[in-house]
C-alpha cells in the first residue's frame, strides 16, 4: 500500500483499536485516576481522542457540528470506540476523493469559530499526527498504572 489518505485512515484506525483494547480491560477506577498531562485521566484523554475525531468528520462529511463533545459525553472505551468507527467510517468514504486533489482547500470553522481554510492533505496529516500524539499520551499513562501498552508504531502495522 502507498502513502495515501487512506492507507493513513487505515494505519490510524488499527493504532486506536490496538492501543484502547488494553484501556478497555482497566478498572473504573483505574480509568478515571488523575495521572496528569493534558488530560488528567485516561478517561479524558480517551474521550478527546474520540470526539476530535468525530468532530473532524462531521467537518468533512459537511454534517453541523459545535465544539468538541464534552468528556462525560464519552464516559467509557466501548462509546469512545463507537465514535472513532463513526469517525474512520467518514474519513475512509471521503479519502479516495480527497486523494485525488489533495491540493484543493478545505473551509470549516476551528473549536474557537473562526473560519479556517487548509488544503486537504493538511487535514489528514493533523488527523493522523492528532490521533498519534494523544496515543503517545495514553501509553505513558497505561504505564504509570503497570500497564505494558502495545506498539503502535507504524512498523508494526501490517496494512492490511
Amino acid at each position: 500500500m502507498t502513502d495515501s489518505f487512506a492507507a493513513l485512515v487505515a494505519y490510524t484506525r488499527w493504532a486506536d483499536r490496538t492501543l484502547l483494547a488494553p484501556v478497555a480491560e482497566l478498572t473504573p477506577a483505574q480509568y478515571t485516576l488523575e495521572l496528569g498531562g493534558s488530560f488528567p485521566t485516561l478517561q479524558t484523554t480517551v474521550a478527546h481522542l474520540a470526539g476530535a475525531a468525530k468532530l473532524w468528520s462531521l467537518r468533512l462529511s459537511g454534517a453541523p457540528y459545535g465544539g468538541l463533545p464534552p468528556s462525560a459525553e464519552i464516559p467509557d472505551v466501548a462509546t469512545a470506540q463507537a465514535r472513532l468507527a463513526e469517525a474512520y467510517a467518514v474519513f475512509e468514504q471521503v479519502a479516495p476523493e480527497w486523494q485525488r486533489e489533495p491540493e484543493t482547500i478545505f473551509h470549516f470553522r476551528n473549536i474557537a469559530g473562526v473560519e479556517k481554510a487548509i488544503v486537504r492533505w493538511q487535514v489528514f496529516r493533523h488527523i493522523v499526527n492528532h490521533a498519534a500524539y494523544h496515543r503517545g499520551q495514553i501509553a505513558n499513562m497505561l504505564r504509570q498504572l503497570g500497564v505494558k501498552p502495545p506498539s503502535t508504531d507504524l512498523l508494526y502495522w501490517d496494512g492490511s
